[in-house]
């Protein structure tokens, strides 16, 4: 066990604040309910992670139980991860689709949902970003390259 992993309340916050102001625009598009379910999915899961967290003492349970809860925890960080990758990639084809065929008003929500994307991204990657170890390949591929 290398790290144990941070609670992401802030993660979890800024995740739920932009799924619920994308779900308050009510939009038929395509993108934008994909968005919707990438959002929504990695606040349930950091809200799932945060109740994992919760469910043992870390300063007095046992080993087995602390390796047992952390590989849960990794298992959930990892899936939070590959959820708000595909966040922020369809965000980015909106806004490319949008700037290409404006077909979506442009309100101080969509401000408020980058910015909240932005937040939950950069509170997941302070929290959790010596947690994820990562796949041996790409950690073979980043030696490669360091080379």
């Amino acid at each position: 066990m290398k790290e144990r992993p941070m609670t992401m309340v802030l993660a979890w916050a800024s995740l739920s604040v932009a799924a619920q102001k994308l779900k308050d625009l009510q939009l038929e598009d395509e993108t934008v309910n994909s968005l919707l379910l990438e959002l929504e999915t990695a606040a349930n899961l950091t809200e799932s992670f945060q109740r994992t967290w919760n469910s043992i003492h870390w300063n007095s349970a046992s080993k087995s139980a602390k390796v047992r809860v952390t590989r849960t925890l990794r298992k959930t960080a990892e899936m939070i991860l590959d959820h708000l990758e595909e966040s922020v990639k369809l965000f980015d084809q909106l806004c490319d689709e949008q700037a290409k065929n404006p077909t979506i008003p442009l309100t101080d929500d969509w401000w408020e949902i980058r910015s909240s994307l932005r937040r939950g991204k950069e509170e997941f990657d302070r929290t959790q970003g010596n947690f994820i170890e990562p796949l041996p390949l790409l950690k073979y591929l980043e030696q490669q390259q360091n080379k």
